[in-house]
């Protein structure tokens, strides 16, 4: 019983330690922090893919290919963390796309960039469908839409809109289908 005792008395000493306290309340906060920056941290990993995939394209002139992260990002950032959170993520990273990756600042913009708050927005509001068909469905729709604006106002362009389109959808059904529910559950 003794033994106990000292047992005791030495736990309790341990607890009134400060210095030790201090730690365990400093290790248990940083575990917290680490724990909910997580899934921020996966969507920062993202937008810096999409950064640097926007750059290539500008730098090597492969406009016609429609490999891009924006719209991944985009309906990951909606679905995950809300429609404001989406709507911003879009917004900036579509713009930047456009900016870095040297694509046209025409009449183009007017309908991309909206199309992409609107995708945010929808992401984060539309949480009842499952996240790869919601940003298979976008991203078609995205596509569809931006081909008809195409074909009324650039009816010249789409020799050169049509290859983007099409290897956009398929990158992109590539990307949600195959690695879609997997980022999910690691930022949900």
């Amino acid at each position: 019983m003794l033994n106990d005792d000292l047992k005791l008395m030495k736990l309790i000493d341990i607890i009134h330690n400060r210095d030790l306290t201090k730690y365990l309340i400093l290790g248990f906060s940083t575990l917290v922090l680490v724990l909910i920056l997580q899934k921020f941290f996966l969507l920062v990993v993202l937008i810096g893919v999409s950064l640097v995939i926007s750059y290539f394209t500008g730098t090597y002139q492969s406009k016609t290919i429609g490999i891009e992260l924006v719209t991944f990002t985009t309906v990951l950032a909606g679905f995950a963390f809300g429609p404001t959170t989406g709507a911003l993520i879009g917004l900036i990273l579509i713009t930047t796309h456009l900016t870095i990756g040297h694509f046209a600042f025409g009449p183009y913009i007017f309908w991309t960039i909206p199309f992409y708050v609107a995708v945010g927005i929808l992401s984060g509001t539309l949480t009842g469908v499952e996240f790869t068909t919601l940003g298979i469905y976008t991203i078609i729709a995205i596509n569809a839409l931006s081909l008809v604006l195409t074909a009324i106002t650039f009816p010249q362009n789409l020799g050169v809109y049509i290859p983007f389109a099409v290897t956009n959808i398929l990158f992109n059904v590539i990307i949600f289908s195959q690695f879609g529910p997997l980022i999910y559950s690691l930022v949900k």
